[in-house]
């Protein structure tokens, strides 16, 4: 078993029983997988704190009953992620943040870029983020979860309630869409 994945084997065993280093590693492993999905839900980092750990509580009591062990991830980020749309039907006053803004994580290159490729990374950086943020939510959504969840099409179309052909579609007009807002404003930053 990979060490990355042992800590599924610790959530399937009884949580409280394993010792506190073992503890630690399931929950870092856990907010790790979940994190980005449910900030790019609620745009709130404090917020997205207090679903990872109550739907962490979900999960430990949960993933011991389970009969199978297929699909544990996206089980795991399904608790999570229910836990936000609670949150948001019952308090109103988190309403404004359900519209998702899309998280880029950036990998550390391992060459060491001038000081003109950084600025010129920062300033694509945020004409990107401009582009995405221009975008529907919906185009949004299954954006990021291609690039930055790296679903499947058969698992993204499943969890929307579209057919494979739909979100095929709905993916390439997103993406034209994208690139035409991004082209435009790359074009303009260079004038």
């Amino acid at each position: 078993m990979e060490q990355e994945e042992q800590w599924l084997y610790f959530l399937r065993s009884n949580f409280f029983d394993l010792d506190h280093e073992a503890q630690r590693l399931a929950y870092e492993a856990y907010r790790h997988l979940v994190y980005r999905d449910i900030f790019f839900l609620t745009r709130s980092h404090e917020l997205t704190e207090d679903v990872v750990q109550e739907s962490f509580y979900k999960v430990v009591a949960k993933a011991p009953q389970l009969k199978s062990t297929m699909h544990l991830k996206a089980w795991i980020v399904k608790v999570a992620r229910n836990h936000a749309y609670d949150l948001f039907k019952k308090n109103k006053k988190y309403r404004h943040l359900r519209e998702p803004q899309v998280v880029i994580d950036l990998e550390v290159p391992s060459f060491h870029p001038t000081v003109a490729e950084q600025v010129e990374d920062q300033i694509r950086n945020e004409i990107l983020h401009e582009a995405l943020n221009e975008l529907s939510p919906e185009y949004r959504q299954v954006l990021f979860k291609y690039y930055i969840e790296e679903k499947p099409y058969k698992e993204i179309a499943r969890e929307l309630g579209k057919t494979e052909q739909a979100l095929a579609q709905t993916m390439v007009r997103a993406r034209k869409k994208l690139y035409r807002y991004f082209s435009k404003r790359w074009v303009d930053a260079d004038e």
